[in-house]
């Protein structure tokens, strides 16, 4: 496939980043939720996003009291994580670009708890959804589309080597 000289990837992800939330997904038995953090640009007039870092919490996926998994309770926690890292990182610049979860076994789509999610608390055009496939070791990038029926699309993106 050849890529044009001028093409902008949508979503751009640090290698250490993209392996440290395959890592823990591949260590939680059942589903796992954290935010993705960076920057948002601007090239040839295309907006895009650079994913620097990502946040989660042990515990925060609750897929035993409910039919489908939740999260509970974290929004004031992730909060003063994601204050800690900005301060750590010297990057008040730094902003949640949206957020990822594992599908352990059942493949990369949005289903409609995530598609809710999605609409609620990561509304705005740059924001994105990862959501990665342990067992099958796959991952997929979503943003909303109001124009299809799924009500939302892939997204290609590359991955910045160290």
């Amino acid at each position: 496939m050849s890529i044009p000289d001028n093409y902008v990837f949508p979503v751009y992800i640090h290698k250490t980043i993209l392996d440290e939330i395959k890592k823990v997904c591949k260590k939680a038995k059942l589903e796992i939720f954290g935010y993705l953090i960076g920057n948002i640009y601007k090239w040839n007039e295309k907006n895009y996003i650079v994913i620097e870092d990502q946040l989660f919490l042990i515990g925060a996926v609750h897929r035993d009291k409910y039919s489908t998994s939740q999260i509970e309770g974290t929004a004031g926690k992730y909060e003063k994580k994601f204050q800690k890292l900005k301060r750590k990182k010297n990057n008040e610049e730094l902003r949640i670009v949206g957020w990822w979860h594992s599908h352990p076994g059942f493949g990369c789509f949005l289903s409609r708890t995530d598609l809710h999610t999605q609409e609620f608390f990561f509304p705005e055009s740059f924001q994105v959804a990862l959501v990665v496939d342990p067992i099958k070791d796959e991952l997929e990038f979503f943003t909303l589309n109001a124009n299809s029926k799924e009500k939302y699309k892939n997204l290609s993106y590359a991955v910045i080597q160290p």
